[in-house]
């Protein structure tokens, strides 16, 4: 349970027609006190175009699965606007590596799907870019790929306990 990051245990989950990744994320938001509102679309959300319809584009963040040249997972959270730093995430963690997860690998590791992973999910390493601190709220990924969460910045500090710095560019 490294780093005090309660489980969620959400990686044996199947995909259904109706999915209910969002019910397991809502009940693990109740129960840690995590103030959360969710927006929902009628058709997968693939872009921050899509998103911007309903929020403020400048909120919302991309929870990013990666994996480092340990095959270990790390979880980077950026503006939804800017990339990740791969230079700055591996001089980060001291690795030789980082890549983007595949979709089984982002599935397994976090027990999301690609599209839906929240701040919230199975990965314990979390890297969170600085500038997402700059809103009291950010909107992310809510489970389920038609589905956003908005949450309080505060409390993705409060419970991930991330490793805050630039790991970002535009």
């Amino acid at each position: 349970m490294g780093q005090g990051v309660p489980d969620l245990d959400l990686a044996n989950e199947k995909p259904r027609e109706t999915s209910n990744y969002s019910e397991k994320l809502k009940q693990f938001l109740t129960s840690n006190d995590v103030w959360h509102r969710f927006i929902e679309f009628t058709e997968p959300v693939k872009t921050v175009e899509q998103a911007a319809r309903k929020v403020q584009a400048t909120k919302i963040v991309k929870s990013i699965v990666m994996v480092d040249s340990n095959g270990d997972p790390v979880l980077a959270i950026v503006p939804a606007q800017r990339r990740v730093s791969y230079k700055r995430i591996k001089k980060m963690l001291g690795v030789k590596d980082v890549r983007l997860a595949t979709a089984d690998e982002v599935l397994s590791h976090s027990g999301y799907p690609v599209g839906g992973v929240p701040p919230f999910n199975n990965i314990k390493r979390v890297l969170l870019e600085s500038q997402v601190l700059t809103n009291e709220t950010a909107i992310a990924g809510g489970g389920d790929i038609d589905k956003l969460i908005e949450v309080k910045t505060e409390d993705i500090v409060r419970i991930l306990k991330p490793k805050i710095d630039e790991i970002s560019q535009a």
